[in-house]
């Protein structure tokens, strides 16, 4: 599988791509595989799925929290998959991560803003002076109140204010590349618009780049400017947003476009949703196009050759022996 290739302004490569779980003596996990992407610098790249399919175990690799079984990661140039320890520290620096569930990942024993400062403490060169007024800086930047919040713990902020001080944790290391994997999943609707309207501003007054993880393709749609749809631990489709919304050519894609709540409602009776049978096994991935079970198109070649992610027109890629017209 190949993706188009890397230019000076491609921000982060990631190629074939592997990660594995064993799962006792004989068996593991397909949690990703194969998996080829690039981001240019100062785009958002959305990646969709169902829950399961590897979007947070893609992320947690990018970000080293996972070391992969096999494939490569590039960051600005820099190799992260290589046993390079202080390339790997000197790259973290530009790419960070919020996470879906904010309040899990703020240490209850400590302020927020204690939180918020920690990486700039690890990182070292900063005087207590500069780290406070870093802190400020960015509590005020997403919404909070330096005097009033900064020695609160996690546990006095709604979901929505954790989420802020996680984004503000995120963004003072002074990121190019912010990964947010799930977001806003777990955030009331109007709290949701919020915190996706912070991330907007933030990217445009700090000039980040983001890779944004959700389940949710209304989300996508309205934030992305290119979107990876994965299925099973494999990307099936990749699109400029417009035109993966408008015509997908992956019958998975077109299936979860379906899925995506309409008003008016449709025809009574009218079934939206994924058809055949239950998704198999990341142990135990079907042969030949991993979507094949599932899909009313597939035939014979679907369960014995497994297809390549080809080149569209517009720079449109997909993975499907009989893809929608």
């Amino acid at each position: 599988m190949r993706t188009d290739p890397p230019d000076a302004q491609t921000l982060l490569t990631v190629n074939r791509l592997v990660v594995e779980f064993p799962l006792g003596r004989r068996s593991k996990i397909h949690a990703v595989s194969d998996v080829s992407l690039h981001i240019e610098a100062g785009a958002n790249l959305g990646l969709v799925g169902e829950s399961g399919c590897g979007k947070t175990t893609l992320a947690k690799a990018v970000v080293g929290l996972l070391r992969p079984t096999r494939g490569e990661i590039r960051f600005a140039g820099r190799e992260l998959t290589a046993n390079n320890g202080n390339c790997v520290r000197e790259a973290g620096r530009g790419l960070q991560m919020i996470f879906q569930d904010a309040a899990a990942s703020l240490n209850p024993g400590r302020s927020v803003g204690q939180s918020i400062a920690e990486p700039l403490r690890v990182m070292g060169g900063f005087s207590k002076e500069n780290r406070l007024a870093r802190v400020r800086e960015l509590m005020g930047a997403v919404g909070l109140d330096p005097d009033r919040d900064f020695c609160k713990r996690p546990f006095e902020f709604s979901g929505g204010q954790c989420q802020r001080v996680s984004i503000a944790r995120a963004l003072i290391a002074r990121p190019k590349l912010l990964v947010c994997d799930e977001p806003v999943s777990s955030l009331d609707v109007s709290v949701q618009a919020q915190i996706l309207n912070l991330l907007e501003d933030m990217k445009v007054r700090y000039g980040l780049t983001l890779f944004f993880i959700s389940h949710d393709l209304a989300v996508v749609k309205n934030i992305c400017d290119r979107v990876a749809v994965m299925y099973l631990g494999k990307l099936c489709e990749i699109a400029d947003s417009g035109d993966l919304y408008r015509s997908p050519r992956h019958p998975y894609t077109a299936a979860l476009l379906a899925c995506i709540p309409q008003f008016p409602p449709g025809p009574a009776g009218t079934k939206a949703g994924l058809p055949g049978s239950e998704r198999p096994a990341p142990a135990a991935p079907p042969a030949g196009c991993r979507f094949h079970p599932r899909c009313p198109r597939a035939r014979i070649r679907c369960g014995e050759q497994e297809p390549a992610l080809t080149d569209g027109s517009g720079g449109r890629m997909f993975a499907c022996h009989f893809p929608l017209d």
